[in-house]
């Protein structure tokens, strides 16, 4: 397998509309009230991405499609948010020195099962902040050898670390292979692995 020490590869194919309608209503069942974000709340620099990428993610940045589990049924990822938006306002001395609106969101996974069914599950229980237009897309990238600076394992939904006690360490300077896709955010370092079990590998590329 080729060793990977840069950015991820960042893949994905075209969508008929029933596909994309049936990646909607797996996430719509796992998570009532939540949609995939389209390719309108998701801003793409064309200018500063591969040609060949762009292409490919443009009218789908909010999902991708692949082989993430063990066995041989499509599964898929998806930056997925919520319908009520938020306005966060943060204040110093009773001023508002920063107010914008957002929605939560997060990065899922969903594993087929077989005949249009599938089972969703948050990586992260914690919901990030999504603002429109939204500057990440959903990348995998395929069955590689990589460099992980560092290296921690975690069953989903991953919680936030607690402010007191820190996240827990992991490995560091590691090489590792996989064998199935992986996942990721396209401004963030980090790949999210399966591994048999249902936990998952979180990978710091470079370093």
């Amino acid at each position: 397998m080729k060793l990977i020490r840069l950015a991820p590869i960042l893949l994905a194919v075209l969508l008929s509309p029933a596909l994309a309608d049936e990646y909607q209503d797996a996430v719509s069942k796992a998570f009532p009230g939540f949609q995939i974000l389209g390719p309108s709340e998701i801003k793409l620099n064309k200018a500063e991405m591969n040609p060949k990428t762009y292409e490919q993610v443009k009218d789908h940045p909010g999902l991708v499609m692949g082989k993430i589990n063990s066995d041989d049924i499509t599964d898929f990822a998806a930056l997925i948010r919520a319908d009520k938006r938020k306005t966060y306002i943060h204040k110093d001395r009773d001023k508002i020195v920063a107010k914008f609106d957002y929605y939560d969101g997060y990065l899922v996974v969903c594993y087929g099962l077989g005949s249009g069914k599938y089972k969703c599950e948050k990586l992260n229980a914690s919901p990030m902040y999504i603002r429109e237009p939204h500057s990440d897309f959903v990348g995998k990238i395929p069955p590689a050898r990589v460099f992980c600076s560092i290296l921690r394992k975690f069953r989903p939904p991953k919680p936030k670390p607690d402010p007191n006690l820190g996240e827990e360490a992991g490995e560091s300077s590691v090489q590792i292979s996989f064998n199935t896709d992986a996942v990721s955010l396209s401004s963030d370092p980090i790949i999210y692995i399966y591994q048999p079990g249902g936990t998952y590998l979180e990978c710091t590329m470079g370093g």
